[in-house]
């Protein structure tokens, strides 16, 4: 039986609080371990919030229930599974029952895909493949923990504002793999974050996300892009009055260059992630027929003869095409 969570499961929700598994970064990692699944305590409110929880009890164990947690921005293409629990959840045979449950949740809010991120090296990774999830992009987040201290200068980076969208798209389309694009169209409704401008020239720009945990921070930057130490650099600066908590830079593999930077600044590395996603719409090119009256009719266009004099006639013994409107008339 699968259901909304409701405030009598709390008592689940406890007793799992160190046995879940968590699917998105950066809820994860702005927000901590132990806050993403108190999400569930608001499911009431989950039209506006856009967190939906869900559990599921099976007659096998009906005192071990999995529960599981989407998270989707309305308006958006694509929802986020954050959490599923107990981390034996992975092999239960309800897991496929749970997921649709969940994927219709949103679905029916404009969600065409449902996306996880998890460790390659982990049994989640091919439970998800089971239960149709496949992978379309991979990523590894490396960790900060000391920025330094602020020195005070200016940097080349500001906050983003209307004036960036059509340079955004434009480098966005120009990054991104349409693998990418068509599960995670670049989401200009709700970004955060800042662009990196040399003379007029947009060459790079970062979606960031602020939380009690950490900053999450998802860079796109030109290959053009000089110096990208020192521009990393100067972009946590600019980050100066939340350099308590960590910050976390998310690569994904066809930014892969931008590591070599990142181990300058000595982040620390985390594991080789897999984004995954579960199709809920498949996109197909729209087909419009054309037609052609002189092919569909089966008979030729009609074409005005020509008449060619003999040689001699014209300027210069020249050779002149004429049109013959006699002729015409006989054909008519």
């Amino acid at each position: 039986m699968i259901r909304d969570f409701e405030l009598r499961d709390i008592p689940v929700l406890h007793r799992y609080r160190n046995r879940g598994l968590f699917l998105d970064s950066v809820r994860t990692l702005t927000w901590g371990t132990g806050l993403v699944p108190v999400g569930a305590l608001f499911s009431y409110l989950a039209p506006a919030t856009g967190v939906f929880t869900s559990i599921c009890k099976t007659k096998k164990d009906p005192g071990n229930p999995l529960v599981g947690q989407v998270v989707h921005t309305l308006g958006s293409t694509y929802a986020r599974f954050s959490f599923l629990a107990p981390e034996i959840a992975i092999d239960s045979p309800a897991l496929p029952e749970l997921l649709e449950a969940l994927v219709k949740r949103v679905a029916v809010r404009g969600a065409h895909n449902l996306v996880a991120e998890v460790d390659e090296s982990s049994q989640i990774f091919e439970a998800l493949r089971k239960s149709g999830f496949s992978v379309y992009a991979r990523q590894r987040v490396w960790k900060i923990n000391n920025m330094g201290s602020p020195n005070g200068t200016h940097t080349p980076w500001r906050a983003i504002n209307p004036h960036d969208e059509f340079g955004i798209h434009k480098l966005y389309n120009e990054l991104v793999p349409g693998l990418v694009q068509q599960v995670e169209p670049v989401p200009w409704e709700h970004m955060g974050g800042q662009v990196y401008y040399k003379a007029d020239t947009l060459l790079a720009f970062v979606e960031m996300a602020h939380g009690p945990g950490g900053i999450w921070v998802q860079p796109f930057m030109h290959p053009e892009t000089e110096d990208v130490t020192s521009r990393l650099t100067d972009l946590l600066q600019n980050l100066q009055p939340l350099f308590a908590r960590p910050v976390y830079i998310v690569v994904r593999s066809y930014q892969a260059w931008l590591e070599h930077a990142l181990e300058n600044l000595g982040a620390e590395v985390g594991p080789s992630q897999a984004v995954m996603v579960k199709r809920m719409a498949i996109t197909q090119k729209a087909v419009r027929k054309m037609s052609i009256p002189a092919l569909e009719s089966g008979a030729a266009e009609t074409t005005s003869p020509i008449v060619t004099p003999p040689a001699g006639h014209g300027n210069n013994g020249s050779t002149l095409i004429t049109y013959d409107k006699k002729a015409d008339n006989r054909r008519s």
